[in-house]
């Protein structure tokens, strides 16, 4: 796996992470992403926030792997 694929990777399970905590509206993804903003910066925050959508598109099928 490269470095582009490891990181991917864990900004899929990082999004998939806050999605399963509940961070599913837009209070509480503000609140995270200013959580986010201030311990890693505002481009992070964002690419969070643009990955947790993605994720959220997909739910079906990675929500269906964990019962597996």
């Amino acid at each position: 796996m490269s470095d582009k694929e490891a990181e991917a990777h864990r900004r899929q399970c990082e999004a998939r992470h806050w999605l399963q905590q509940g961070y599913t509206d837009t209070r509480s993804v503000s609140l995270l992403q200013q959580m986010i903003t201030a311990k890693r910066g505002v481009k992070a925050a964002q690419d969070l926030r643009d990955e947790m959508r993605q994720q959220w598109k997909a739910r079906r099928k990675w929500q269906q792997e964990q019962v597996l």
